[in-house]
């Protein structure tokens, strides 16, 4: 029992090293923002404009681009003002190259035929995000009317696989809002341009705006892996299930924590129901309310409150109190983990007419992500489960590497 416990714990450390640098939960995007300006330079004799002014905002993250140049230049780990200013050149180099280039484009497509619908990319500033400092930069672009607008994007596609870009906007009066991947092989269709009628007149198809059904299942899959790459919130279902000896196959001797009230294996999944449920419950509630602005949470005390959910459930695992029930301790956190899980709708700037759809996508998303992490537990577990040693190796040794993990985190984001 003792090397089983040694070994674990070994293994926890490990994987407690590997994670330990993840600040925050979230993965790794970019934002670009598309609007239409005005119609601008109209046909003679009062006919419709000819051609359309855009503004596109792009926000990409310093340590993201610090995967492509060398932004830390002296690699401590710390990014100043002065190694921004003095890697802007090159930043600005690649996406101006990078935005008119086919083959290499961030941001490439029809347009880039056309001289005066080509991007050039201009530094407007550094915003401040859930998940670190971000890189803003504008850029302005005149395009025929009746052209397609339509760009591919391929940044970061070597060196990150998840990394997603958000869009969001409003071109020829429809809203936007959808998502790239840096590996997709087609272009992200903006507009599909304008078509001539027989009465000369000149149209804009709808096909461009970004219906409902494709909102909700770009969001259900940024849901699916916002939770799968949430170290953070894995590390909490964790703390939650650890003490349940799921069996899929029989029941087994066990030995309850105080919160569960009944060792039949009935009770077991019973418990692992009503905790689950309270912590969806709780975080769609916060979620809910963030996105639509009927509440606020900073992420300076969201992100170490997150982490302090963590070390709390791993210290009942080793001690527990009788009066604290894990499914209201599930609801509970799981209220902070709801803020946590807004910022990436928040930051991605939905259109207020397809928010409702990308929230329900989102949060469809993240339940079918946290039924995949603990369906993933429970078949992980089946091989030890019925062993004697599973409660001190597996449910306490796992508790003290979630609670020094926790502490990790926590000291992180109070820094």
């Amino acid at each position: 029992m003792t090397r089983a416990l040694r070994a674990f714990m070994c293994f926890g450390c490990i994987v407690a090293l590997g994670v330990g640098s993840a600040a925050a939960h979230k993965g790794s995007d970019a934002y670009l923002e598309v609007q239409q300006v005005d119609d601008s330079a109209p046909a003679a004799r009062g006919g419709a404009a000819v051609q359309r002014d855009y503004r596109f905002t792009l926000a990409v993250s310093i340590k993201d681009l610090d995967l492509l140049l060398p932004i830390d230049a002296n690699a401590d780990g710390r990014v100043t003002w002065g190694e921004v200013k003095a890697a802007l050149p090159l930043v600005l180099d690649l996406l101006n190259e990078s935005a008119n280039t086919e083959s290499r484009g961030l941001l490439a497509g029809n347009q880039a035929t056309a001289a005066k619908c080509r991007l050039d990319w201009q530094f407007d500033g550094i915003d401040r995000r859930s998940d670190g400092a971000y890189l803003r930069f504008v850029a302005q672009a005149r395009c025929p009317a009746a052209q397609v607008l339509s760009f591919r994007y391929t940044l970061f596609r070597e060196q990150d696989a998840t990394h997603r870009l958000l869009v969001a906007g409003r071109v020829a009066g429809k809203d936007l809002l959808t998502t790239a991947s840096p590996q997709q092989p087609n272009s992200l269709l903006l507009s599909p341009g304008a078509a001539t009628g027989p009465d000369n007149a000149t149209t804009v198809p709808g096909t461009q705006s970004s219906s409902r059904w494709s909102v909700s299942r770009d969001y259900f899959g940024l849901g699916v892996r916002h939770l799968l790459e949430g170290y953070d919130h894995l590390a909490f279902l964790l703390a939650l299930v650890l003490p349940l000896r799921l069996s899929l196959f029989a029941s087994v001797p066990r030995v309850l924590p105080a919160t569960v009230a009944h060792d039949s294996a009935a009770s077991v999944w019973w418990a692992l129901l009503r905790t689950v449920t309270a912590f969806t419950i709780g975080h769609s509630i916060t979620l809910m309310l963030a996105t639509f602005g009927w509440t606020q949470a900073s992420p300076r005390w969201v992100e170490p409150a997150i982490a302090l959910s963590i070390g709390v459930t791993a210290l009942l695992n080793l001690r527990a109190v009788r009066w604290i029930r894990t499914d209201a301790l599930a609801l509970s956190f799981g209220l902070v983990h709801g803020y946590g899980f807004a910022g990436l709708l928040l930051e991605a700037a939905a259109p207020t007419g397809l928010l409702p759809w990308a929230l329900a996508g989102f949060n469809v998303g993240v339940e079918a992500g946290q039924l995949i992490a603990v369906s993933g537990w429970i078949l992980l577990a089946q091989p030890l489960v019925g062993r004697i040693w599973y409660e001190s190796a597996v449910v306490r040794g796992g508790s003290v590497v979630l609670v020094l993990l926790a502490a990790w985190w926590f000291w992180q984001r109070i820094g």
